[in-house]
Parts: C-alpha cells; sequence; structure tokens
C-alpha cells in the first residue's frame, strides 16, 4: 500500500516513451526543435494524466512503450526485433493488437512504394498473431455481460465517442478538431490521425471501462499528426502555439489534481479502517459491505480485505449481491456501513444466528 517507490519508476517509463516519440517524430522528417515540440505537449499534457500518475496502469506505458518501440524499429527496417516489440506491446496490454494495422498504414502511405506489394509481406506474422489474439480475446474472453465485455452497438459510441474526443483539448468533441488537419496534404498527418483512431478502435466498445489513462498510447498519434502539420511553420511560432496552450493544461491538470486527491483521501481512509478492523479479527474471514466511496471499485474492496488479513481468496461482497445473503445466513462475515459524507466506518460481527 505504499505507492511513493513506483512513482519514480513510472515517470522514468513516461520520459522513455517521450524519446521514443520523439525519435519516430525525427524519423518522420520533422524538425528538431518541431520534434521537440511534440515530445513537450506528450510529456507535459494532462490528457492521459492518470497512466503517469498512478503505478495500476503501468501496463499502458509498457505498451506504449512496446508499441513505439516497435514502430521505430519497422521505420528502420528491422522487421524481427520490431515483431519481439509488438509481442511484448500486447503481453503489456491489449490495445497493442491494432498494432499491425498502424504498421500496414505507415508502409502504405510512407512506406518504399518501389518494393511494390511486396514490402508488406513481412506484416503476415504481425497479422496473424494480432488475429489470434484478437479472436481469443472475443471468442474466449470470460467476461460475460460486465465492463469487460466488447459491445459493438451505437450505445457504446454514443458513450466513449463524446469521452474520448473531449480529452485531447478539454472541450466538448475537441479531439475532433484534430481531423481538419486531413484536409492537409501531408501524408505524416493521414498517418498520425489514422494511428490515433486504430489505438482507440477496441476502447470505443467498451463502454463500462471510461478511464483517461487508456488515452496514453492514442494520444502518440495525434502528436504525430500536430507536429507533422506544425513543420509547415516556423518553429519559433510552433513554440509560442504551446506556450499559449500550457497555461489551459496547467488549469485541467490542477482541477483534475485536486480532484483525484480528495478521491485518493477518501479511499485511504476507507482502506485503512478496514485494514486495521481484519488485522484485529483475522478470524473474520468474509465481508459484506453496505457502500464504498465511489472511486473504489469492488475489486479494490476485496483486495484491501484480503491484505489486511495477508492473505488471498477471501470474499468481499457488497450488500445487495446475491451472494451475500447467502453468506449472512451461512457464516460469521463482517458487516461494515460507511458514510461517504463523515467519512465513518461501523463494523460488526454479524453470526448466522
Amino acid at each position: 500500500m505504499d505507492f511513493a517507490p513506483y512513482i519514480t519508476p513510472i515517470l522514468a517509463i513516461h520520459l522513455i516513451n517521450v524519446v521514443l516519440l520523439f525519435l519516430i517524430l525525427r524519423r518522420l522528417k520533422s524538425g528538431v526543435w518541431h520534434a521537440l515540440a511534440g515530445a513537450a505537449f506528450f510529456a507535459l499534457s494532462a490528457t492521459a494524466m492518470d497512466a503517469w500518475w498512478k503505478p495500476m496502469y503501468v501496463f499502458d506505458l509498457l505498451c506504449t512503450t512496446f508499441s513505439l518501440t516497435s514502430l521505430l524499429l519497422w521505420m528502420h527496417g528491422r522487421r524481427l526485433p520490431a515483431f519481439v516489440a509488438f509481442w511484448f506491446a500486447y503481453k503489456s496490454k491489449e490495445l497493442a493488437v491494432m498494432l499491425p494495422a498502424v504498421l500496414f498504414v505507415y508502409e502504405f502511405l510512407l512506406g518504399d512504394a518501389r518494393k511494390g506489394w511486396r514490402r508488406f509481406l513481412p506484416l503476415i506474422p504481425f497479422f496473424a498473431t494480432s488475429l489470434s489474439f484478437g479472436l481469443q480475446g472475443i471468442l474466449l474472453n470470460p467476461n460475460k455481460n460486465n465492463d469487460y465485455t466488447f459491445r459493438f452497438t451505437l450505445d457504446s459510441l454514443r458513450a466513449t465517442l463524446p469521452f474520448y474526443a473531449r480529452r485531447l483539448f478539454f472541450i466538448p468533441f475537441g479531439g475532433a478538431l484534430l481531423f481538419v488537419l486531413a484536409l492537409i496534404p501531408d501524408r505524416r498527418i493521414w498517418f498520425g490521425l489514422l494511428a490515433m483512431c486504430l489505438f482507440l478502435f477496441t476502447l470505443l466498445f467498451l463502454p463500462g471501462r471510461l478511464f483517461e489513462a487508456y488515452t496514453y498510447l492514442p494520444l502518440t498519434g495525434a502528436v504525430i499528426a500536430m507536429t507533422a502539420a506544425g513543420s509547415r511553420l516556423n518553429p519559433a511560432v510552433v513554440w509560442i502555439l504551446l506556450a499559449l496552450w500550457f497555461p489551459w493544461n496547467y488549469r485541467q491538470l490542477n482541477q483534475e489534481q485536486t480532484a483525484k486527491l480528495a478521491a485518493d483521501d477518501e479511499v485511504f481512509v476507507y482502506v485503512d479502517k478496514l485494514q486495521s478492523w481484519a488485522a484485529k479479527h483475522p478470524e473474520v474471514k468474509t465481508l459484506v459491505y453496505t457502500a464504498a466511496p465511489p472511486s473504489l471499485h469492488d475489486w479494490g474492496v476485496t483486495a484491501a480485505w484480503n491484505i489486511g488479513h495477508h492473505t488471498a481468496g477471501l470474499k468481499a461482497l457488497y450488500r445487495d449481491w446475491p451472494q451475500s445473503a447467502k453468506a449472512i445466513g451461512e457464516e460469521t462475515v463482517a458487516y461494515a456501513t460507511w458514510d461517504g459524507g463523515t467519512r465513518t466506518m461501523s463494523i460488526q460481527i454479524h453470526s448466522p444466528h
């Protein structure tokens, strides 16, 4: 439960991703100062703050690290190392399943046209692996009718599109403004926009999983597009625009920081009280609770209960779940009530009798 030691490593990974993105921008023939501006935007943006703030999102950071590494290696013609990096990217986070499509778009728009269709042949192992992963993710998904279930419906898009479209500039559908750049006849812009869309694709059908950190990898595509468009301007103009953007970005960062720290404080009080009680009553193995802080999911309550007992596999059941009534009727449980307004918790031992 001590998060401090994790902060330096995840910030280090974030900075590695910034460097990888800078190298990709340079490979796409952006000037040094233009590429530095794009990397600075990615490094400082509040869009995906949670990715480099909460250790639980280290998977998103590492997925981006290996995805950018794979793309950079592919740009340099290193096909086998690029495939290995793709494999590690997917093992970090399933979001990388669309990376082969991103590589295809790169070859189609920016590859060596003199090679004709032969330049796409090295992508066959990428697509075969991605297809295998994708089919397993859909057909063998153990999550049925919950937040992890894919929902290929218009209702899903109505929930996900506004959320992700707002994250880039923090105005409603602000991300849609990027597609104005597609009018500029620059294939690097088109590549960046398509990469952003492809990395977002699977997220659009998971309406139950709307988290800021998930925009971290798609943001790299947006930065590629914006940097390519900015490379047509004088570097001084680009940096002036970046300076004008930063106060607005800082304002959003400060607002989100205040809200996140307040929520984290509430969770800390809840978890601390729960674990303190569990440590004093190790004989009570099952928890039934009436409420929890909004930002603490049910698996968080379960984890806190198990950590308090220094074990695993113990049950923490929300009161309204069907299995809660069964547990209350058959075993001795800890019955916890929580008042979020006063941040007070009351826990009583409840036997079947």
